[in-house]
């Protein structure tokens, strides 16, 4: 009788361990844990780091990227992790992040790192005050000036993004101003597939093991985002009227990418709304190019595209500049892929 207790003792005792082993064994105690700031960043670490990575999104669903400023909790997440990914460019407000004390042992890689950067056109970016930026007052995020050929791509628009500033610098100047670039870099996806191979880099350095993994599962994405490109370029090809009329100015890398200009309601920042001679302008521009839809996006008022549209008789229409999610885009698995092909429907749709 009192070997039968003790071996019952002895086995209730084996089934807490193996409870607890079991515990420490799911496959998310396994993953290696990166932050990333938004949403463009994250998906591509996600489609490289698959099952062997733990990605803590900073920005959260719903939420303005340009408005985003990190929380305690948010630098306490960053301190806690492998590698620490961001934007750059100036979306972010790095300097913030990018210390001893909120880094800890994380490792920072920037995504804008190594890419062209454009410098907005007249078109495209509007002070607060109203007034156009000529090129001629275009800057680098040294200071340094930049003439008319700097500012535009060249007639063949080719896949060399001239008009573009070599983004070489380590960190950010640290505001929402972007230092005069355009920081949405992720809208041409041959941008993505250059920071799919800096994601490869980063994660293979921290988590040699599985070095081979992240190059197969970078190449693969690849290959996707080849074929996204090469079917924005052959429908957009087809596409007769080559002007976009947006809400804010986030397009310009995907219309210098396929050839298209972009004119925009508010600037690069959609945080200053536009003077009435802006809008009277704005007005006249959908007239003389003929323009039909006036896109918005889902995480901006609509209340500018619309009365754009009720003066000139335009349709109002999406365009995602896939800066983040909605709730319903995050429970529905949307993805970068996912809401490029969204915006290839509705840049060809009749």
């Amino acid at each position: 009788m009192k070997m039968k207790w003790m071996l019952a003792l002895v086995c209730a005792a084996l089934m807490v361990v193996a409870a607890g082993c079991g515990k420490d064994a799911a496959p998310q105690s396994d993953k290696m844990r990166v932050v990333a700031t938004v949403f463009p960043v994250a998906d591509v670490v996600k489609k490289v780091g698959g099952d062997l990575v733990d990605v803590h999104l900073l920005v959260p669903p719903g939420a303005e990227p340009h408005d985003w400023e990190p929380t305690v909790s948010d630098r306490k997440e960053i301190g806690k992790a492998k590698v620490f990914f961001y934007n750059g460019a100036g979306l972010e407000p790095m300097e913030q992040l990018l210390t001893p004390e909120v880094l800890g042992d994380a490792k920072a890689v920037e995504l804008a790192q190594g890419l062209k950067l454009r410098v907005p056109t007249a078109h495209e970016e509007e002070d607060h005050d109203g007034h156009h930026h000529d090129e001629a007052d275009a800057h680098d995020e040294d200071g340094h000036h930049h003439d008319d050929a700097d500012a535009h791509h060249d007639d063949d628009h080719d896949h060399d993004h001239e008009g573009t500033v070599e983004h070489a610098h380590k960190h950010e100047h640290g505001h929402h101003h972007h230092g005069g670039v355009d920081p949405h870099v992720w809208l041409d996806p041959q941008n993505v597939m250059h920071q799919v191979d800096t994601v490869v880099a980063a994660l293979s350095e921290a988590d040699p093991a599985h070095a081979a993994t992240y190059r197969e599962n970078g190449e693969a994405y690849k290959k996707e985002l080849a074929q996204l490109d090469a079917d924005f370029a052959q429908a957009l090809a087809q596409r007769s009227n080559r002007t976009l009329l947006v809400t804010h100015a986030a397009f310009g890398y995907l219309a210098d990418r396929y050839g298209l200009e972009q004119i925009a309601i508010m600037g690069i920042d959609a945080d200053a709304e536009p003077t009435p001679e802006r809008m009277a302008d704005l007005i006249e521009a959908v007239r003389t190019h003929d323009i039909k839809v006036i896109y918005t996006e889902e995480l901006l008022s609509p209340k500018l595209a619309e009365a754009i549209a009720r003066e000139t008789g335009a349709q109002v229409r999406m365009l995602n500049p896939i800066e983040g999610l909605t709730a319903a885009q995050e429970k529905a698995g949307a993805d970068y892929l996912s809401l490029q092909r969204e915006n290839l429907a509705a840049l060809t749709a009749n």
